[in-house]
């Protein structure tokens, strides 16, 4: 029984980005490593952003869609994860989406409990919270927010 119950909880844990894996990004090695081992699929390149998706649905009219995106840029070693948040379902019909799973809250609690404050980051309009990590690899700080519907995860190379 034992087995079993194991068996069924393996699953849950290998499918989901992690804080500590997040840490590790210090180069284009390890955010590739990172998409791929987390089940992520090669999207595009644009200008110098490599970008990785989940589940991608490809949309030749529209631009291909999904619920989480991950990309890198090589230039200046950055990188910036995307999460949804909530159906847009949901939100027409006025129903609360429990976030409490999803992977942006998960590594966004482990942010603001192992990390320290650093400042408010504005970064092209948008106001980031950013905390100095010092268990990171990556030279300097990480901020997130919400924005339109979706959890963004943004590195910002020290200065």
């Amino acid at each position: 029984m034992k087995k079993l119950l194991l068996i069924l909880f393996i699953p849950f844990v290998s499918f989901s980005q992690t804080y500590e894996e997040l840490m590790s990004i210090n180069s284009i090695d390890m955010f590739k490593k990172f998409v791929i081992e987390n089940g992520y699929e090669y999207d595009s390149t644009d200008d110098d952003w490599i970008n990785y998706g989940f589940n991608i649905v490809k949309d030749s009219i529209e631009g291909n869609k999904s619920s989480k995106w991950m990309s890198y840029n090589s230039k200046d070693d950055r990188f910036l994860l995307v999460f949804s948040r909530g159906s847009k379902i949901d939100d027409l019909i006025g129903l609360k989406t429990d976030n409490s799973k999803n992977p942006y809250d998960l590594i966004v609690n482990n942010i603001k409990q192992k990390c320290k404050y650093y400042k408010i980051i504005n970064y092209e309009g948008t106001d980031y919270v950013s905390y100095g990590c010092s268990e990171s690899s990556y030279k300097g700080k990480i901020g997130f927010v919400i924005s339109e519907g979706k959890g963004l995860i943004r590195h910002f190379p020290k200065e």
